[in-house]
């Protein structure tokens, strides 16, 4: 039980965290501080491209948040009730098709980004950004099979109680 308490709380700290870190962006334009993704490029020579790539990623980590939205209501789900409840499978399912989502969406922006660099003559393959999308995406994959994985033991736990 503890540690379910202990991932409630770390869950909540991600998304008061992550959802805090929505709002940057839009005090740090101002500035002209805000690079975009890999793009180290100031804000006044932003092109087209560039803003449409933005708007974007910021699709995308909404998305993300989304996904933590669900996976928070999950582990409060998880602290009250018993992990065999509709709830916690529905709400990992969901944090787990945002999250693969969210993966793919950084990744074809990643893949955008370096075409896009490529046909202007630059051509740069940084190995670390392709972790986060991949990442995402296995946790996306992994929230997903393991919501199928609970609503299969649930199914059959109920039987069970039947033949009882």
């Amino acid at each position: 039980m503890k540690k379910s308490t202990v991932f409630k709380t770390l869950v909540d700290i991600l998304f008061v965290l992550h959802f805090i870190g929505l709002f940057f962006p839009f005090i740090a334009i101002p500035f002209g501080t805000i690079t975009l993704l890999e793009v180290n490029i100031k804000l006044e020579d932003w092109t087209v491209f560039y803003v449409l790539i933005g708007l974007y990623g910021l699709v995308g980590y909404i998305i993300f948040l989304r996904g933590l939205y669900y996976l928070r209501k999950m582990a409060n789900s998880l602290v009250k009730t018993n992990c065999f409840s509709d709830q916690i499978i529905a709400n990992l399912k969901n944090a787990g098709n945002n999250f693969l989502i969210t993966g793919i969406m950084f990744f074809v922006s990643f893949a955008i980004l370096w075409l896009y660099k490529l046909y202007n003559g630059k051509i740069e393959f940084i190995y670390d950004n392709l972790m986060i999308p991949i990442f995402l995406s296995i946790i996306g994959l992994f929230f997903i099979i393991q919501s199928n994985t609970l609503l299969l033991a649930k199914n059959i736990n109920d039987e069970n109680e039947l033949t009882v």
